[in-house]
Parts: structure tokens; sequence; C-alpha cells
């Protein structure tokens, strides 16, 4: 293959926010899976930061929020992954629960510090109007998510269906809120994210299979915050954000025994049927979106 054709096919978008993190994350997982299961997570981060490579580059200056948002995708899931280590060590029961809270805390952080340079813009409710929704937000999902991550049986499907869902959802509506970036690194996150959940497939049914911790925050961290930006720098509705907020909720609910509808054995139709009951909130989102922004114009 010639130089000039290589070259447009690494510009061409669907390679991009495709093919191109598919493929880096999934030739990944396949080599950590053998030689470092628990860090199959690094595999969506490496499918992120191609993309991130082949369209904004690692230049960091200036830092819009745009490259704030890439920076906390690349850093922030292993500050999350080693407080949940440390919350997990012996301790009391309030120190214990104290650093359960911090991730919360630190996302809605990193949701106001990409929000900031608008929201200093603003005065009196105004300020309280557009960051605390977004913070909210912030701090719900990486809670829904790490308390999903932390649920250890039978629960490949729903993670899988909750980390695929979010970053499908969160890519769809910034697509349609005239963020064409911020849809592009989403759509990005979720092929990664797709890859790690195809190898995970791969296993033998004696094995169970996992996602971990470092999975679920890589691939929530970065979602989470463009969706978030997205309400301030692009035309994504407010209430989008509490549409995908039930994302991880749903996931949830199909590990409560009433909504085992299916055998855990049954590894890929209990994906399909995860991801369609997890993709019901992501409709109205989309919907709403909408509404608002319009059709997109492809």
């Amino acid at each position: 293959m010639n130089l000039p054709i290589m070259q447009e096919l690494l510009t061409n978008p669907a390679v991009q926010a495709a093919v191109a993190p598919f493929t880096v994350a999934l030739v990944s997982a396949l080599l950590l899976r053998r030689f470092l299961p628990g860090g199959i997570g690094l595999a969506v981060i490496g499918g992120f930061f191609i993309t991130v490579l082949l369209t904004t580059g690692l230049t960091l200056q200036p830092l819009t929020a745009t490259r704030k948002i890439i920076v906390c995708g690349l850093v922030l899931p292993f500050a999350l992954l080693l407080l949940d280590f440390i919350a997990e060590m012996p301790q009391s029961a309030g120190l214990k629960r104290a650093f359960w809270t911090l991730p919360a805390l630190l996302l809605a952080a990193a949701a106001l510090w990409i929000i900031w340079p608008v929201v200093q813009r603003q005065e009196g409710m105004a300020i309280w109007m557009m960051a605390v929704p977004v913070m909210l937000y912030a701090a719900v999902i990486i809670s829904g998510v790490a308390a999903l991550g932390r649920v250890q049986k039978q629960a490949f499907s729903a993670q899988a269906a909750s980390a695929l869902m979010l970053a499908m959802g969160t890519g769809a509506t910034t697509l349609i809120a005239a963020s064409a970036l911020y849809s592009q690194l989403a759509f990005a996150v979720s092929a990664a994210t797709g890859a790690v959940i195809v190898v995970g497939l791969l296993g033998s049914a004696e094995k169970p299979a996992k996602l971990g911790m470092l999975t679920m925050y890589a691939a929530a961290v970065p979602v989470t915050l463009f969706a978030a930006a997205a309400t301030v720098y692009a035309q994504l509705p407010v209430l989008v954000l509490l549409c995908l907020a039930l994302v991880p909720l749903f996931a949830g609910l199909l590990l409560c025994k009433p909504l085992k509808l299916i055998k855990s054995q049954q590894r890929w139709l209990a994906l399909i049927i995860a991801s369609l009951w997890v993709s019901i909130p992501v409709l109205p989102a989309v919907w709403l979106v909408w509404q608002v922004a319009g059709p997109v114009s492809f």
C-alpha cells in the first residue's frame, strides 16, 4: 500500500473512530489476556489513545476543553483504580466508605475543571444551573460504574452492556448535538470497549469472563466527560444527561434475580439481551437531542 493511500485511510473518520481503535484494542487485549489479565483495561486506553493521535494529536497547548478531557481519559482511570485499591485495604468501615466516595468527587471536579472557562463568566444562579447538573452527572455515572465493576460473579454481560451502550449513546447524542470531534472520540471508546468485550467472550464456559475495574473506568471516564462538556460547548440538552445516567442503573437491574432471564453460560445471547435492555434509556436521550438540534446532515 503506497503512502498517499495510507494517509487517506488514516484521515478517514470511520478509520479513526472505529477501525483503528478496535484493531489496536483487539491486539492489545489478546496480548494482555495472556500475559496481564488484570490489565486488560489498558486495551481500551490504547484504542482511545490511537484515535487521539490520529485526530487531535498530543499537543496540550492551548489546553482546550477537548484536551482536558483527553488528559482525564488517559490518566483518571488509573487514579480511580488506585482509590479502589486503597478502599479495599483493611480499615474502618467509615474510612472505606469515604474512599468509595472519592471517585465520584474526583470525576465531578474534573467535569467542573473542563467547563470552568464558561462557568466563571456566569453570574448568580446561572453558575449553579450550569455546573451542578454536569457535576452530578459525572458523580452518578462513575458511582454506578464502580458499583457494577465490584460485582465479581456473573456480571460480564451487565458490565459490558453498560460500558458499550454508554459510549455508543454518548457518541450518537454528541454527534446530533453538533460536536463531531466529541462524537468521534466517544465512538472510538465504544470500538475499543467492543474489542475488549470480544476477547472476553473467547474464554471457556468454565472460566467466567471479566472486564475488570480498569476497563470499566477506562470506558466510562472519557465518554462521561464528553457528554458533560457537550451540554456547555455544544447543543446537548441537560435532560439527555439524566437519560444517560440511567444506563448503569439499568445494567445493575440485570443482576437482580427476577431479571436473570437467560443462563450465564450463553455469553453472546446474554450480551445481546443485556445490550438491548440497557439501550432503553439511550433511546429517549437520542430523541431529546434530535428535537433540539435537528437531524444530522451527513
